[in-house]
């Protein structure tokens, strides 16, 4: 019985080493390769100190950078590109290998345009949800300031039109998207206020990627968080 020990001994040292490894790539804002295992808890965070992008799909790679500013790195998205036909956003990065349906993703958005846009229950490029985040409310610009969904046609409206804007001058501002599946709820804040500027139950799509991006301007991101009980699901 004896000889049999160093070796649970081993497998039990290993078995602690991958999970301190875990901890570590989580700690670091990086997820391992390939989606988590059905209905699995994901965290993730990139306040982009570390100068890389490779936790992040980019649709054109020349198109963002690191840029730092007071000692403080952030995602600058340098050029917008043209919005697909039928007319809908393309120009997001899309938080890599991951996939959730319920979820509370939070991050800093500056725009240098009038708007900037963070993507979610990404299936594809004609199936998904995106709040629109502007200086103009949806009284002022239809198309702008709301949450607005793409499924296999042009966007459409499906919140917000009569909220205040979400991005009133180009300060940076915290934007905070909650998803709930089970309720169908949607829910979109800025800290322009403390209640939800955007609220809507829809069921189109409940499990997909997260991205950050603008419809057809540019813009500045910083301290992404993502976290939920609901990854590694199927759209």
């Amino acid at each position: 019985m004896s000889s049999r020990r160093p070796s649970v001994l081993i497998l039990t040292l290993a078995g602690v080493i991958l999970a301190l490894a875990g901890f570590i790539i989580a700690m670091a804002g990086e997820l391992p390769p390939g989606n988590p295992r059905p209905g699995s808890a994901v965290r993730f965070s990139d306040d982009f100190e570390r100068g890389g992008l490779d936790a992040w799909q980019l649709p054109h790679a020349e198109d963002w950078e690191i840029l730092a500013a007071n000692g403080n790195h952030y995602l600058h998205m340098i050029r917008a590109r043209d919005p697909g036909e039928p007319r809908r956003p393309l120009q997001f990065a899309l938080l890599k290998n991951v996939k959730v349906g319920s979820f509370d993703f939070r991050a800093r958005v500056r725009r240098e345009g009038r708007s900037m846009i963070v993507v979610f229950n990404y299936v594809d490029s004609l199936h998904f949800y995106y709040t629109h985040v502007s200086m103009d409310s949806g009284q002022k610009q239809p198309v702008h300031n709301g949450i607005f969904l793409v499924n296999d046609g042009p966007r459409v409206r499906i919140a917000g039109i009569d909220a205040p804007p979400a991005l009133p001058d180009t300060a940076w501002h915290r934007i905070r998207v909650r998803r709930d599946v089970s309720s169908g709820r949607i829910d979109v804040w800025s800290d322009v206020q403390d209640q939800p500027l955007f609220t809507v139950v829809d069921r189109h799509f409940t499990c997909g990627q997260i991205g950050i991006g603008s419809f057809d301007e540019t813009g500045d991101f910083d301290d992404v968080e993502l976290t939920s009980e609901d990854g590694g699901c199927s759209p």
